[in-house]
């Protein structure tokens, strides 16, 4: 058999009118969002002084978390914030419902639509995430001090199993996300994350989300 030249082992790019049907499947997953209601975010945040930093692990009033992404900037980080923010549960519900469907939606198939509701869903979750951790940011401004990357549990630098700790020190109301014994969250478009704040903490330009996800190599959504 011939060797392949290097070109040829390449997949081709998707034909026009795949990018056609994603492209209108998009504008009817707009519509659905808006028409049916399917977005009801929610956030919260608050922000906690550091009671004790030690080893790896940030104490904030009584509870401890391992984040060596925030005790490594010890002594400038002063304050912690936590929070969280989620789309609300009928989104997912209505992208199972697509997925479990075998009928066209607006000329398009159900799992088609159902694959662009959950990339738009997802899109507006991080854009949610942003706007709140941009709060949070003004917030620390007028104290005086800066604000850090988000740190999302399950992140390299926090561990993925203080997602119901991040949720209650974010104040959350309980119903709106909860996490289980294994950290992932419910409804699934929500997220969580910690923030360092501190006077001396040195200005960090802002990395793109898609820079920083650990996801980004094979992740459909990245710029």
């Amino acid at each position: 058999m011939p060797a392949l030249n290097p070109a040829e082992t390449r997949c081709p790019p998707p034909a026009p009118a795949a990018h056609e049907s994603l492209a209108r499947a998009r504008r009817e997953a707009r519509r659905m969002m808006r028409e049916e209601g399917l977005l009801a975010p929610a956030w919260a945040f608050r922000i906690h002084p550091v009671r004790a930093i030690r080893g790896n692990d940030v104490e904030l009033g009584g509870t401890r978390l391992h984040a060596p992404a925030l005790a490594s900037l010890f002594p400038c980080v002063t304050s912690v914030a936590a929070a969280a923010c989620t789309l609300g549960p009928a989104l997912e519900a209505r992208v199972a419902s697509l997925f479990a469907s075998r009928q066209r939606v607006s000329g398009e198939h159900a799992r088609v639509m159902a694959i662009a509701l959950d990339e738009l869903a997802s899109e507006r979750l991080f854009r949610l995430c942003d706007q709140l951790h941009a709060r949070i940011a003004r917030a620390a401004k007028r104290e005086g001090l800066r604000a850090g990357l988000p740190e999302h549990p399950g992140d390299p630098g926090v561990a993925l199993d203080v997602q119901a700790e991040v949720l209650a020190l974010a104040g959350i109301e309980p119903g709106a996300i909860t996490a289980n014994s294994s950290g992932m969250l419910r409804p699934v478009k929500s997220l969580s994350f910690l923030t360092a704040l501190g006077a001396g903490l040195a200005h960090r330009d802002s990395t793109p989300r898609c820079a920083r996800c650990a996801s980004r190599e094979r992740c459909s959504l990245k710029k």
